[in-house]
Formats: C-alpha cells, sequence, structure tokens
C-alpha cells in the first residue's frame, strides 16, 4: 500500500503568497522524511484567496 499528501497550496487570511509557497514546502519536506510515497498537486486558477498553485508541473520541477 502506498500513501501520499494532498496539496493544495492554501493561503491563510492575512499571509502572502511566499507564506503559502513556505508552509507547502515544508509540508513536502516533512511527507518525504516520514517517508509517504507521492505528494499530489491541486490546480487552482483565479481564485487566490484559496490558493496559489496554477501551474502544478513547473512546481514539481522544483
Amino acid at each position: 500500500m502506498n500513501f501520499g499528501s494532498f496539496m493544495e497550496f492554501h493561503t491563510r487570511e492575512g499571509n502572502g503568497q511566499e507564506d503559502a509557497f513556505q508552509e507547502s514546502f515544508d509540508h513536502v519536506a516533512l511527507a518525504e522524511e516520514l517517508g509517504l510515497d507521492t505528494v499530489w498537486l491541486a490546480e487552482s486558477h483565479f481564485n487566490p484567496n484559496r490558493s496559489v498553485l496554477s501551474a502544478p508541473l513547473v512546481l514539481a520541477a522544483a
């Protein structure tokens, strides 16, 4: 059985996009440390109050 984490790169009220990316990158690093097999990236357009992740393939290459 494989386990993974689903990421949307949420923005919180009062935080900027930089914070959303940093929190999410920290989450991905923790998932790797814990031995999770995959990280799934959502794709969200035209709603910056919900998520800042509009190009998951570009981010996955980082």
